[in-house]
């Protein structure tokens, strides 16, 4: 961060928090007209065809009623940018890689890579695709937007304050690359390309990486032996180099439940279906709730500031949600500079000339260029680092090829299509035009008909499957194409009644197309089952199912651990912590010991396993898969022999036995030696912290919200922690959002997101939703009929 706005953020922080004298006392005051007006009459904007009303409830929840649709849209970017306008901000800005105009030089590498990928100029692009309907509510969603800069009256809100920034208009491609943003989130496969080419430079073999990297139910397709030769020419500091580079804004949040059953199987005759998507939990939350309304049109749910379409959610007639498919749709390609000229690079057919482009920076009062240059491929993002040098050296560069970098990409006219779905069959046109990233898309019609979707484009590769970055002079490895619609995984009104997807493999009418190794371990899917075949399965049962939190990985590993703990008896702390265990049932309960005891075994375990092979790599790897734990502890793997004590040869027993005893003298540490105030919760806290408060010292922990929850990586209430040495089980990753539909009576349907409705810091709707989010209290969003405020919108 850039010292200069760290002074701007101090200065801002004592203005706005300690308020111990008058000035600071009037500071505080003027800052609160920051938050919007919620009430009254806003006249002059033009856009409106009729006047359209905001209501909101108690918690600031609103609902929007036009006379027309495209007057909805206004009302709704309106209403977004009142709610969540640095949000918006910081979203476009991170799109169109414009981050160090604010924060300095410290965002600089992370701007040049995000130009480098080009996402603004898609957005752009995609906006000019887009159907003339599609682009009108477009149209009246940015005017709503800039309809609010306009009339808004009072200071902007304190980030904006702090910064030194007044926002600029919005426009139509600042809406759209939030899809793009996402689709590189959900997808991330180039990250572990990375993090395995090092392990390759660091010495492991490619089995071991295998093993490493071991899918719990096989692979997709048939794989062929790894073409190694790109690797061996690019020198692992510059691999290094880009892997440190990558923004946390682009490093993969991928998991998410979804499930439905059909009309014989539920209470009320007809499909309800259930839905949460899990992202890195964050202040402000990234979802919005809302009911927009107008004759004829009816969107309910989950929206995204800065974007007009429906999210999840409902439209009245069909209801959808999302789980990530995980689908290996990212390759780096190795491409080889020609030594004859190093503007131009080897393809199979000769040398090629690099496209090349300009971009300009604005960073600390100045300007900074830097030059992209583009191959066959896609962009060479190692020239973000700034690796010229590097490059002359071992004469190569590296290259993103991405489904999301097509211009004939369609997912936002998709999402439009998607809200205007009338039945299933409408829904399943719409997905043909979702390109990227690819997600399973759970949906069920108030006809009683559901389906699951995988949409997306799926690479069809020459060979090869992109666990390593590839050639890309030889042309074996290049894309030759997508896969058909027709090959993805699809199913339409299974025959079992059940639709299930949290993430685990999914298969393709074409059982030999390859889609991922990164699927994620079926437990939460196996648990999901479990609960619907012997449970209640009613829209309460449902919120129920959502919060459960019995990890059947725990129940699978801790069989292999137990016998090796040490003998202990008495009542001392490593007796009383394995006698919990071997008495447990594998729930993360908040308000148990055990779930504690055995995540950190589990920490504990995976860095005496790997540590003395990956070294500083385990930092990246951190995080051993299931299938991982399992085959190594029953096979004996050599991975369990420490490879430093050369002396000595360790068992898997060993192994086991000192982690536990390592687990330990960390929780004594961090909690105290006596057991009986341990618990999961207290460790184990849901982190919404705000991207820029969190820098400045005392202020940002003290506008960090921390809940005590449950659950882990393997659960159906998904708990995925990370976190400092001394709080390392931070909830940090889950369900920011859950959804319930009750096909029989949409109205009955239930939401509820992580915090509020505002995004600002003094506003009293910034945590009204948290309370009900903790106890899966969902929210009906129906019509109020007498609306606790209500802000007329009128030209």
């Amino acid at each position: 961060m850039g010292s200069s706005l760290i002074r701007r953020l101090v200065i801002g922080a004592v203005l706005v928090f300690l308020g111990l004298n008058f000035i600071g006392a009037l500071g505080l005051f003027w800052l609160q007209g920051s938050v919007p007006e919620i009430d009254g009459e806003i006249v002059g904007l033009s856009a409106l065809a009729a006047p359209a009303l905001i209501e909101r409830d108690e918690a600031g929840t609103v609902t929007i009623r036009a006379a027309r649709p495209q007057d909805a849209s206004f009302a709704l970017g309106y209403a977004h940018a009142q709610d969540r306008l640095w949000q918006m901000e910081m979203m476009r800005r991170a799109g169109a890689g414009r981050l160090s105009e604010i924060v300095g030089e410290a965002t600089l590498p992370t701007d040049k890579l995000l130009r480098t990928l080009g996402l603004r100029r898609l957005a752009e692009v995609a906006y000019g695709r887009l159907s003339d309907r599609a682009k009108a509510h477009v149209d009246s969603y940015v005017a709503g937007v800039n309809g609010y800069l306009e009339t808004r009256t009072g200071p902007l809100p304190p980030e904006f304050l702090i910064a030194g920034i007044d926002p600029e208009p919005w426009e139509p491609a600042d809406s759209l690359v939030w899809a793009r943003l996402m689709s590189m989130q959900l997808a991330g496969n180039w990250f572990g390309e990375i993090t395995r080419a090092r392990m390759l430079k660091a010495g492991l073999s490619t089995d071991q990486i295998d093993l490493l990297y071991a899918p719990f139910e096989g692979s997709d397709g048939s794989l062929t032996a790894p073409d190694l030769s790109a690797v061996d020419l690019v020198g692992g500091t510059r691999l290094a180099a880009l892997d440190r580079m990558l923004p946390e804004i682009l490093r993969p949040r991928r998991a998410s439940n979804a499930w439905a059953v059909d009309g014989l199987l539920s209470p009320s005759g007809v499909p309800i279906v259930a839905g949460d998507p899990h992202l890195g939990l964050q202040s402000p939350n990234l979802w919005w709730l809302a009911r927009v309304e107008s004759p004829g049109y009816l969107r309910v749910g989950a929206f995204v500031p800065g974007v007009p379409f429906l999210v999840i959610g409902h439209n009245g007639a069909v209801a959808w949600t999302f789980t990530t498919t995980h689908s290996d749709t990212q390759d780096l390609f190795v491409e080889r500079i020609d030594p004859a000229d190093p503007s131009r690079y080897l393809t199979p057919d000769g040398s090629a000339p690099f496209e090349t482009r300009v971009e300009r920076f604005g960073v600390d009062g100045g300007t900074v260029e830097h030059s992209v240059r583009t191959t066959r491929h896609g962009p060479v993002v190692s020239d973000a680092m700034g690796d010229a040098a590097d490059a002359a050296a071992d004469g190569t560069v590296l290259a993103l090829a991405s489904a999301s970098f097509t211009e004939d990409d369609d997912t936002s006219q998709a999402l439009f299509d998607m809200g205007a779905a009338i039945d299933v069959d409408g829904m399943v046109r719409a997905l043909r035009k979702f390109h990227a990233p690819q997600q399973n898309v759970l949906f069920a019609d108030t006809a009683g008909r559901m389906g699951l979707v995988s949409a997306g484009r799926v690479p069809l590769r020459a060979t090869g499957d992109g666990f390593y970055p590839s050639p890309g002079w030889t042309g074996t490895h290049d894309w030759t194409g997508w896969a058909p619609f027709e090959a993805l995984p699809q199913v339409l009104d299974p025959e079992d009644r059940v639709l299930v997807n949290a993430n685990e493999r999914v298969i393709g009418a074409d059982p030999d197309l390859f889609i991922a190794r990164s699927f994620d371990a079926p437990y939460r899917a196996r648990r999901i089952a479990d609960m619907l075949a012997d449970g209640d399965r009613s829209v309460a049962g449902m919120a129920s199912m959502q919060m459960d939190t019995a990890s059947l990985f725990a129940r699978d590993l801790l069989p292999l651990m137990l016998p090796h703990l040490p003998e202990a008896e008495g009542k001392g702390l490593e007796a009383r912590a394995a006698a919990l265990l071997r008495d447990w049932d594998g729930t993360m309960a908040a308000d148990r010991a055990e779930p504690l005891i055995f995540a950190a075994w589990v920490r504990a375990l995976t860095v005496r396993l790997f540590a003395d092979d990956l070294g500083p790599l385990l930092t990246d790897y951190s995080r051993a898969r299931a299938a991982t734990l399992l085959t190594v502890l029953r096979d004996e793997h050599a991975f369990c022999d420490d490879t430093r004590t050369a002396q000595e040869r360790e068992s898997c027993a060993d192994m086991i036995a000192g982690a536990y005893e390592d687990a330990l003298t960390l929780l004594a540490r961090l909690h105290g030696n006596s057991i009986d105030t341990w618990t999961w919760g207290a460790a184990h806290r849901a982190w919404f912290s705000h991207p820029l408060w969190t820098r400045v010292p005392v202020v940002g922990e003290v506008l960090t919200t921390r809940t005590p929850t449950g659950g882990g990586d393997y659960t159906v209430s998904r708990g995925s922690f990370s976190g400092p040495q001394d709080d390392p089980f931070r909830h940090r990753h889950g369900a920011g959002l859950r959804v319930i539909y009750d096909l029989a009576n949409l109205e009955n349907s239930r939401f509820v997101a992580a915090l509020g409705p505002s995004g600002n810091l003094l506003s009293p709707m910034s945590l009204t939703w948290h309370e009900a989010w903790v106890r899966n209290e969902g929210l009906r969003l129906v019509a109020q009929e007498e609306p606790t405020h209500e802000l007329t919108l009128s030209p």
